[in-house]
């Protein structure tokens, strides 16, 4: 007769690692009061011995409040002025109904400091994790995160090296293929219509590398009376793309790094009687579903939005549940869709 296989304890993880159990639930936990070097003995113990911790005793431990947070150190109204992150928070709330959570939203509220968002999520105590909207205030932040032991994703980038965590689409190869596009199609000046240049996110800055990269190839020097600002806002963009136009020498092509200021272009490059794409060329980023139905229809960059927010809210619930992570970084494809305004 075989007797049965004994269940592997968190104190066989914790002599097999060479620490106390306490240090192997923080590891467990994701907690941030190990160093490293420990954090990597004690997955290797679980690895090795194949340790499954206990769900259900985690939870009650834990007090789970099935609930995560959604924080956007923003004002809400930038909610409804961006349509790609709409279709994140569209599935991380799919997402999270699939598994019986709630969705609690923290926004910036009307204030200009974006740590606000997170003061208020971290004021309330109720959320089991959460997911992060990139900004510049995210340094700041995520240490906040830190420093009260929550799991959290961030939807962009680790500029900060503050984050553990974080999914985003490839915002440098997306910029690059839009460039390669236009410089293919016969242009050598290239304007573009950068976000704001103090502020500046990750996915701006990657775009913003994208392009130079490809003028590089190309072996094209970059002229920075080509680069103007905007907000991404439609406004902004007729008032960047008057700019362009105002150069002595000004471009044949305009990329944008969001289609609404994409549109905006359009939409001066018309007024000033010029024709796209026969004049002047126009590629956005992001493919929200306004771009294939303007006029001229948007040559753009798709990001799904939806499968960053998936993703990202698949792998908070690992967090959460104690599953192990393959890696802390996800990166999703960019796709250029070509259309008429190129």
């Amino acid at each position: 007769m075989t007797g049965s296989k004994k269940r592997v304890t968190i104190k066989d993880v914790a002599a097999q690692a060479g620490v106390s159990y306490q240090t192997v639930s923080r590891v467990i936990n994701n907690q941030a009061n190990v160093t490293e070097k420990t954090r990597r003995q004690v997955q290797h113990a679980i690895e090795t011995l194949n340790f499954r911790p206990n769900l259900a005793a985690r939870s009650l431990a834990r007090r789970r409040s099935n609930i995560i947070g959604l924080i956007v150190p923003y004002d809400a109204d930038y909610l409804f002025r961006d349509p790609n992150l709409l279709a994140q928070i569209s599935s991380i709330d799919a997402e999270a109904n699939a598994r019986g959570y709630n969705l609690l939203l923290s926004t910036a509220a009307g204030s200009d400091n974006g740590l606000e968002a997170y003061e208020r999520f971290v004021r309330n105590q109720v959320a089991d994790g959460a997911l992060v909207v990139e900004t510049a205030a995210g340094a700041a932040g995520n240490q906040l995160l830190n420093h009260n032991n929550y799991f959290y994703v961030s939807l962009g980038y680790d500029l900060s090296h503050t984050r553990k965590y974080f999914v985003h689409a490839d915002d440098r190869r997306g910029a690059g293929e839009a460039t390669r596009h236009l410089l293919q199609k016969g242009h050598r000046r290239i304007g573009i219509i950068n976000g704001p240049p103090i502020g500046a996110v990750g996915a701006t800055q990657e775009r913003l590398t994208g392009y130079m990269e490809a003028l590089a190839e190309a072996g094209i020097i970059f002229d920075p009376c080509l680069m103007v600002y905007g907000d991404y806002t439609r406004p902004s963009g007729q008032r960047a793309t008057e700019k362009l136009l105002a150069l002595s020498n000004p471009p044949t092509a305009i990329f944008a790094f969001n289609d609404r200021m994409a549109m905006g272009a359009i939409w001066k490059l018309k007024s000033a009687g010029l024709r796209v794409p026969e004049d002047i060329a126009v590629v956005g980023f992001d493919d929200i579903p306004a771009a294939a139905d303007f006029s001229p229809p948007l040559t753009t960059v798709r990001l799904s939005g939806v499968q960053v927010g998936r993703v990202a809210a698949q792998m908070l619930f690992k967090l959460i549940d104690g599953e192990p992570i393959e890696s802390p970084e996800v990166v999703l494809p960019a796709e250029l869709i070509v259309r008429q305004s190129s």
